[in-house]
């Protein structure tokens, strides 16, 4: 369950129901009082419009990444990240669906994973500006393992547009 050292991850925070702005800064404020988690960095909010399979109309998305640093293996915050989704009313009804909060690990340190619950960097990390943008928010020069350099990434990025909707307070 534990590491010896301390690893750096970027979580990725999304939710487009019931009070969106509170489920993300609600989620933040639990991912900071884990005691195997220390918060370094907080993006922006921002807004974006949610991207479905289908053609059902959602709610924008609210979206922002938490930069920490954890002694947790990655499943294992995984584990932790699924039970705040669940605390917090998550229910994954279909993939891409209205959520009321969603917690993704981004990057985990400079691994690539790929298991069967658990893709790291995040599957299509690299086509998602809601992610990039505030990722390099708090780390411009970050290289995403099997990706490249962030900059470079977000230089060739479709436009996806984003409005900065806030700041976490604290």
């Amino acid at each position: 369950m534990f590491q010896n050292s301390r690893v750096r991850c970027y979580i990725g925070l999304g939710s487009n129901l019931n009070q969106p702005l509170q489920q993300i800064k609600n989620a933040k404020e639990k991912i900071a009082r884990l005691s195997d988690v220390a918060l370094l960095q907080c993006s922006s909010i921002y807004q974006s419009k949610a991207l479905t399979l289908d053609d059902e109309p959602q709610n924008d998305y609210l979206n922002a990444v938490l930069e920490i640093e954890t002694t947790l293996d990655a499943e294992s915050l995984l584990d932790v990240l699924q039970q705040i989704e669940i605390d917090q009313g998550r229910v994954k009804e279909k993939r891409w669906g209205a959520r009321t909060i969603d917690l993704d690990i981004l990057l985990y340190g400079e691994q690539e994973i790929k298991m069967e619950r658990l893709i790291v960097p995040h599957n299509e990390i690299e086509k998602r500006n809601f992610v990039l943008l505030p990722l390099s928010q708090i780390s411009s020069e970050l290289e995403i393992p099997g990706k490249g350099a962030l900059k470079k990434i977000l230089q060739n990025m479709s436009d996806q547009p984003l409005k900065k909707v806030g700041e976490f307070n604290g």
